[in-house]
């Protein structure tokens, strides 16, 4: 399978993420670029599989399989820290504006002895995770005592962001059946 050259709506949405992008973050220009791309294969595609970034994702190779093997080099890079990423999120949280801003609480269990709590900001049908705390909790089921804590770290970090639409909090509590 060949790529074809990116068409539509991908060079403008790679030209919108790109500024955002800042070549400091990720060490080179290039790895900046490289996720621009991924970006607008994952928005356009609206799949998390990168085969189905390809048809979005602009390149010289001429083999879709370069490509593809140019994304995971970038996402298993050891240079390209993870939390690289929190200076987008946060520029977003701030410029956020009077928009309503929905956090979805989530416990979900790991290995049958872990409880994993997550709150996520949800924006167009996706959860953005804010603060996420493991437990040593055979159940998802956790107390106000677990939870307070992760809910103080939230509104913390959110004040922290100048987010100040914390009059009437919108939680939605999604709890994964063990």
């Amino acid at each position: 399978m060949k790529t074809e050259n990116a068409t539509g709506d991908a060079p403008r949405l790679y030209q919108a993420i790109l500024p955002h992008l800042h070549p400091a973050l990720w060490n080179d220009v290039r790895n900046a670029r490289t996720l621009a791309w991924m970006v607008s294969g994952l928005v356009l595609s609206q799949s998390v599989s990168i085969p189905s970034w390809l048809p979005h994702i602009h390149s010289q190779a001429t083999v879709a399989q370069s490509t593809e093997r140019r994304c995971r080099r970038w996402l298993e890079n050891p240079a390209i820290a993870p939390g690289s990423v929190w200076p987008l999120i946060t520029r977003a949280l701030r410029d956020w504006g009077p928009h309503s801003l929905t956090l979805a609480l989530d416990t979900s269990i790991l290995f049958g002895r872990f409880c994993l709590i997550r709150v996520a900001v949800l924006y167009r049908g996706r959860a953005v995770p804010l603060v996420s705390r493991v437990l040593e909790h055979a159940s998802a089921q956790v107390g106000t005592e677990q939870l307070l804590p992760v809910l103080a770290e939230v509104k913390g970090l959110l004040d922290f962001l100048g987010c100040t639409m914390f009059d009437s909090w919108r939680i939605g509590v999604f709890a994964t059946r063990p």
